[in-house]
């Protein structure tokens, strides 16, 4: 069974090129546009791994990391964006962010930190839709 990644991002392309992209590495990827959407999926289905962008309208990465966290306490998340987290001073750890990828994309590092996060991580037990 492949691993199941859910991708939110605001930007269209962003989400076609990161679940092409995971996708070709060999894992499911299901991708949203809207943290809440994000939400409503995480109620039904279980995932492996979430990617999310920091910076959304709506509802931003922190914000849909902190609510999702009150459902599912152990699955990794990967935090992307356009800005150097590092200069931001944000500390993703506290939000039990387990990964940050910078963009633009560097193809390897998405393959390197998704494995990471997956690695020792036993397959979700999905539920039906």
């Amino acid at each position: 069974m492949q691993r199941l990644v859910l991708v939110v991002d605001d930007e269209q392309d962003v989400l076609d090129v990161l679940t092409s992209l995971l996708e070709s590495f060999g894992y499911s990827a299901m991708g949203v546009t809207r943290g809440a959407k994000a939400l409503e999926i995480l109620k039904k289905r279980k995932f492996d791994l979430v990617i999310t962008d920091l910076i959304m309208p709506e509802m931003g990465g922190l914000d849909f990391v902190k609510k999702m966290r009150r459902m599912e306490k152990k699955t990794p998340v990967i935090i992307t964006a356009g800005v150097d987290i590092n200069e931001s001073k944000i500390d993703l750890r506290k939000y039990g962010v387990n990964d940050f990828i910078q963009k633009p994309f560097i193809i390897g590092d998405i393959g390197r930190k998704v494995e990471k996060c997956l690695k020792n991580k036993p397959l979700a037990h999905y539920k039906n839709s």
